[in-house]
């Protein structure tokens, strides 16, 4: 559902809703901070205590405002909240902003209340902000809809940086820090429980309604919808709007905390992780790399490549960069000749013009030099990115170096990044540069990281494809009717062989076999296959044949047969007395080729979700994997594959030839469309392990399992 939130956002009239004449309260500082702020639009002061306050009319009741209203703030005790809330919605309130604590995060009481809530906004189409929360502020419009004391600052920094927190406090404190680096923003919002919108509603209207907005920073403790998620971050792709996600709660301890503070369901880190790669969602991991990374994307100067040309005023500057970027993945390449030629003449006889460009301490004593060879390093066609290391530079010194930097790139639509080194002393220069065309940072690492992720953007936009259409071909009704056939008669889980089946109805190769009742079958049955053979046992109860004793390899001889088909019987037998045993199968032995697992599961949050890795070892104990959630695009599935650790194997090594990629690049689309089909009735797949052959020869599955959620028909 796409929800209108300009009467929330923007509203041209806002009701305060328990507004007090102490400034220290929160109804008091509503009314303080959009004065102070300036906002223009009218507003309506509610509170049966007041008859006016600071020159402006106090009504009884929401009831009693004669005006149309936007947007309510409510700032009463929990125990009032649903009333109040009724009240604005018969009175033809748009919007709320709930401030007031003691709902889902307080435990099973506070979330039936805050059930209520969500309830009376969707029955009354009333948007909700929180509760929970500090509010929310537009810098574009000044409107401050907020209690928090960042509004204490003078001036509100505009700007195309729209940010979102689930957390109140910790949000406020970033846009502190970010006003004081120059960073502007369109909007602060301060989602809270997300009783009704969430912050993937809020990213969508973001992306969809308000042109001001070119990048989407969050604070992010968990999901409420995940589905939801992925479409607003498609969205944000679709209109290239960089979506930046600091994610909490990645520790059990975090996700503890996480579920106290705001409700809020937190899911596996590494599905989330997956999530953000596949949907083109930059992670950042710390406090300040939130915004140090959104102000780089804020500059709107998209690279062309992967190159950085790096200036440095100080040689050890220079080389933590070029390590910082060739670690990232990022080139550092020479100058071009004619670059060369013309940055000699300026160096003295002991400098070297190479990349990284040390200007030396001839610097000092031809401060000019810095804006010739900046002109120089921008105008260079191997440099996709500039940046500059600043080292100590004083005083006004330093406010003439960041003046040269700002002039010699006038024209330029490079991204321009610059790491100052020094402290307080080089104050004036930093100055200069906040909120200007260049993106500055105190840290080499967070600005290597930065630019790290506007390249890794930029590179995925021009990769993207849209995963709604799944490459691999599928008989859809043909392989959902197979499907059902084989589901409806299922009840926990599948036996091998039904799985298999269950597979092949989706077109993934799997081995020839057949199930056998007695030794006499399973020797006519092996001379239709052909020896060398597998026979295991094959029951919906037995899902690991091994520990049941329940599988032999190599079988090679009828004799062997008879003998084997007992043992095999009775084995399983005594591991599980009670299960259902549907004969032995009888399966062709696969020698040769590469073993791979494909699994499927489903995540509380984002639903079916793909992995993949190598067989054995690789999986079980070195946990190489890669995640997808589903639908998988055909990139998908081939980036699947390419991150693995153990790709190379399937490449070739040591003289072993390729093996067949495509083709398993193809299973993994069609285990995706399979998921997708049956997703209410799945909980897992797991193709362990799944052969691939040299190229061109395909791949077949050796064992499969089929877990449901539920029975199919029920």
């Amino acid at each position: 559902m796409d929800f209108e939130l300009s009467p929330l956002l923007n509203p041209e009239s806002v009701a305060i809703i328990g507004v007090s004449k102490n400034p220290s309260r929160i109804g008091g500082r509503l009314f303080k901070y959009l004065a102070k702020h300036g906002y223009e639009g009218s507003l309506a002061l509610v509170n049966p205590k007041y008859k006016e306050l600071n020159g402006v009319k106090c009504y009884p009741a929401i009831s009693d405002v004669p005006a149309p209203i936007d947007c309510a703030l409510i700032a009463v005790p929990e125990k009032r909240v649903l009333a109040v809330l009724n009240e604005c919605a018969g009175s033809h309130v748009k919007a709320a902003v709930i401030f007031s604590s003691g709902f889902a995060e307080m435990g099973s009481s506070g979330k039936e209340a805050q059930n209520k809530i969500q309830e009376l906004a969707r029955r009354k189409n009333l948007r909700v902000c929180g509760p929970n929360c500090i509010g929310l502020i537009n810098f574009n419009n000044h409107i401050a809809l907020s209690f928090s004391q960042l509004l204490e600052i003078d001036t509100l920094i505009p700007g195309n940086i729209g940010f979102i927190s689930q957390s109140g406090a910790l949000g406020g404190s970033l846009v502190n820090r970010a006003m004081d680096k120059r960073i502007g923003l369109s909007y602060f919002i301060s989602s809270g429980n997300e009783a009704d919108l969430e912050v993937s509603d809020y990213i969508k209207h973001l992306v969809l309604h308000d042109q001001k907005t070119k990048v989407i920073a969050a604070v992010i403790e968990g999901f409420k919808d995940g589905a939801k998620f992925i479409e607003a971050a498609e969205l944000a792709l679709k209109y290239r709007k960089p979506l930046i996600v600091l994610k909490i709660g990645e520790t059990a301890a975090g996700k503890k905390a996480a579920a106290s503070h705001t409700g809020s369901m937190t899911g596996s880190d590494s599905v989330i992780d997956a999530v953000f790669h596949q949907k083109g969602v930059m992670r950042v991991r710390n406090y300040d790399e939130l915004f140090q990374t959104a102000s780089v994307f804020s500059k709107e100067r998209i690279p062309k490549g992967n190159r950085v040309g790096i200036l440095t005023s100080t040689g050890g500057g220079g080389i933590i960069m070029a390590d910082y970027y060739t670690k990232l993945g990022l080139e550092v390449p020479e100058p071009s000749s004619k670059t060369k030629d013309l940055a000699t003449k300026e160096i003295a006889t002991f400098g070297k013009v190479a990349n990284p460009f040390d200007l030396t301490g001839q610097i000092f004593s031809d401060p000019e030099m810095f804006k010739r060879c900046m002109k120089l390093f921008v105008a260079e066609d191997n440099f996709d990115i500039i940046q500059v290391n600043v080292s100590m530079v004083a005083g006004q010194s330093s406010e003439q170096r960041a003046s040269m930097l700002l002039d010699a790139i006038e024209g330029s639509s490079k991204p321009i990044v610059t790491w100052w080194a020094a402290g307080s002393l080089s104050e004036p220069g930093i100055k200069l540069l906040n909120g200007s065309e260049v993106a500055l940072f105190r840290s080499p690492e967070r600005c290597a990281t930065a630019v790290k992720s506007m390249v890794q953007y930029y590179q995925f936009l021009e990769t993207h494809q849209d995963s709604t259409q799944v490459g691999s071909e599928v008989d859809c009704a043909n392989a959902l009717s197979h499907a059902k056939d084989i589901l409806d008669a299922a009840d926990k889980s599948l036996s091998e062989h039904h799985s298999k089946g269950l597979l092949n109805a989706y077109g993934i190769p799997v081995t020839r076999e057949r199930v056998a009742n007695s030794p006499s079958e399973a020797i006519r049955f092996a001379e239709e296959i052909g020896f060398p053979l597998v026979l295991k046992i094959d029951s919906p109860d037995i899902l690991h044949k091994s520990e049941a004793n329940a599988i032999r390899l190599g079988v090679r001889s009828k004799e062997e047969i008879s003998k084997v088909y007992g043992e095999i019987i009775e084995n399983a037998r005594q591991y599980n007395p009670d299960a259902r045993i549907n004969g032995v199968l009888v399966q062709e032995m696969i020698e040769g080729g590469s073993e791979v697992m494909i699994g499927m599961s489903q995540d509380p949050q984002f639903g079916p979700t793909i992995a993949f890795g190598l067989g054995g070892i690789f999986v079980e104990v070195l946990k190489d994997i890669s995640l997808r959630v589903t639908p998988l695009s055909q990139s998908d599935a081939e980036q699947m594959v390419k991150e693995i650790k153990g790709y190379p194997i399937l490449q070739g090594v040591r003289g072993k030839r390729r093996a067949d990629i495509e083709a398993v690049v193809d299973v993994l689309q069609r285990i995706s469309r399979l998921a997708q089909d049956w997703k209410d009735t799945i909980s897992e797949i797991d193709i362990n392990p799944l052969i691939v052959f040299d190229e061109g020869h395909g791949v077949k599955a050796a064992d499969a399992l089929v877990v449901l959620k539920k029975p199919a028909k029920a």
